[in-house]
């Protein structure tokens, strides 16, 4: 069983997506801010996929991304962007650029699962 980790600094958003995660038959850990995720990257090499709301109080989604993937190049093409401002090009255009997946929050997240499983093959 793979094991995906959700990165959101609203626990609400964290508990949608572990329930759909897990009824997808994936594993979640769960990071409620980018510094926690990457600590947690750093003790955890189980980890396969990470899921990350882009806008987050400290560290956006493209610092975030950034330092990951000098961190874990393994993961580079296994993360996944979730944002309610999907649509404004200040968050959408820098992750086209680097090639990474993002997806609306409002939009049914077993999108979000289906782009996961898309990264993991």
């Amino acid at each position: 069983m793979a094991t995906v980790l959700v990165v959101d600094d609203e626990a609400s958003v964290r508990a949608a997506l572990r329930r759909v995660f897990e009824r997808g038959g994936l594993a979640v850990r769960e990071a409620d801010s980018a510094p926690a995720a990457l600590a947690t990257l750093a003790e955890s090499a189980d980890i396969e996929a990470v899921v990350c709301d882009f806008r987050m109080p400290g560290m956006n989604g493209i610092d975030f991304y950034d330092e990951l993937v000098q961190r874990e190049p393994r993961l580079r093409h296994r993360v996944v962007f979730v944002s309610g401002a999907a649509r404004d090009p200040a968050v959408h255009q820098p992750l086209e650029q680097r090639g990474v997946p993002l997806i609306h929050k409002l939009d049914d997240l077993t999108i979000v699962v289906d782009a996961v499983r898309l990264a993991l093959l």
